[in-house]
């Protein structure tokens, strides 16, 4: 799983023996040929939808239940916002149009207001000239290159979309439908990722796993955009800098709910990543229990937040990233996270701290006990 994590685990101090067992675990999965951690193939169901998607983005579902109402009314407020911006460049096209029809003709040659003899003209006058029709010229490219986009991307989206905009997608899709799937995917931090997969494709070398700051990183990102509290918002406030609305997706998924070929329950809550060949999911509320009955999760949004809070509070981010980590992958192997291995789990969490200088007894106490502690908590 961790391309070059064998040089911190040769530094690795002997007194632990779960830093010591699990980074040689993890290490001798590093070059293994299965999927990233915790995402399993994807159910036959869901084929249907992961062939529209593409495959250089990590995606996550959802089903947005809001009132239709805020639904209404959510959108209500990027169409007015959009037909402000609209009006304002028409308003502006009307004044500008002549202007630079004028400078057009000026500089084929004839002679109109725009003309300037610098003869006879102080490099005062000359400068303010220059520095006149510059700002004219920056201030039109600023709101018609940058700010016109915005209408535009509402009516017909952008490559990244696949040229479906928000308004495409409700046209579509229509506000009366109780449960409608919202699909996103990742922005940015996700690229490298499917990059470095394709271009060892296009060299024909062999694929490996992903790093472990690669499968943390989707790990947190799609646990965080996940959470209850995220998902019962209305997808329009869901925009931000990890995420973006797959409109095309979207409409897509909903098509193949109306057509019955995929079930809802199928579509809630589910991270979706495309590795080598084929799809993976992962229900982050859904556990496996030991005869293979799959069951949902309470989410506990509250602890984890108390327990990143108190160690951001104490600078020790870091901390918070590698104990998810360790959950992470004990809570991934076939026996699960025993009691042998919470303890040692345990004491890998008080030893990181007092590396640092912390009272990790003051630590353990502040965040409500063991109890309280992802991962170790009942």
């Amino acid at each position: 799983m961790a391309r070059g994590s064998s040089k911190k685990s040769s530094k690795t101090p002997k007194t632990s023996s779960f830093t010591t067992t699990n980074t040689t675990t993890s290490m001798s999965t590093s070059t293994k040929s299965g999927p990233p951690s915790p995402f399993e193939s994807a159910p036959v169901s869901l084929l249907s939808l992961t062939k529209y998607l593409p495959r250089d983005h990590v995606f996550i579902v959802h089903l947005e239940q809001t009132p239709l109402a805020l639904r209404r009314q959510a959108f209500i407020v990027p169409v007015l916002l959009n037909l402000i911006i609209t009006a304002g460049l028409c308003l502006r096209l009307y004044y500008a149009v002549p202007v630079y029809l004028e400078q057009l003709v000026t500089i084929l040659g004839y002679e109109t207001s725009w003309t300037v003899k610098p003869k006879g003209l102080a490099w005062g006058d000359l400068t303010y000239i220059l520095a006149y029709r510059t700002m004219l010229l920056t201030f039109d490219y600023a709101i018609f290159g940058l700010l016109g986009r915005w209408p535009y991307e509402f009516l017909f989206g952008n490559k990244y979309g696949r040229y479906m905009g928000c308004a495409g997608w409700k046209w579509e899709v229509g506000f009366n439908r109780s449960k409608e799937p919202v699909v996103r995917r990742g922005r940015t931090w996700d690229i490298p990722i499917f990059q470095d997969e394709e271009q060892r494709r296009n060299q024909g070398k062999p694929e490996t796993s992903w790093t472990k700051e690669e499968e943390l990183a989707v790990y947190t990102k799609c646990t965080d955009a996940l959470r209850r509290t995220q998902t019962s918002k209305n997808a329009l406030s869901l925009l931000d800098r990890d995420w973006d609305l797959d409109y095309n997706a979207m409409v897509d998924t909903t098509e193949l709910v109306d057509q019955a070929k995929i079930n809802l329950e199928d579509i809630d809550h589910v991270a979706l990543v495309p590795w080598q060949d084929q799809w993976y999911s992962w229900y982050p509320h859904r556990v496996k229990t030991a005869d293979g009955h799959v069951e949902p999760v309470e989410e506990k949004d509250e602890r984890l937040e108390s327990f990143k809070k108190h160690l951001i509070g104490l600078n020790c981010e870091d901390v918070f990233y590698r104990w998810i980590e360790i959950v992470q992958y004990e809570t991934s192997q076939p026996a699960r996270f025993t009691a042998t291995k919470r303890e040692e789990a345990e004491q890998e969490l008080r030893r990181m701290l007092r590396s640092r200088k912390k009272n990790d007894e003051a630590f353990i106490q502040a965040v409500g006990g063991l109890q309280n502690v992802p991962g170790l908590g009942s």
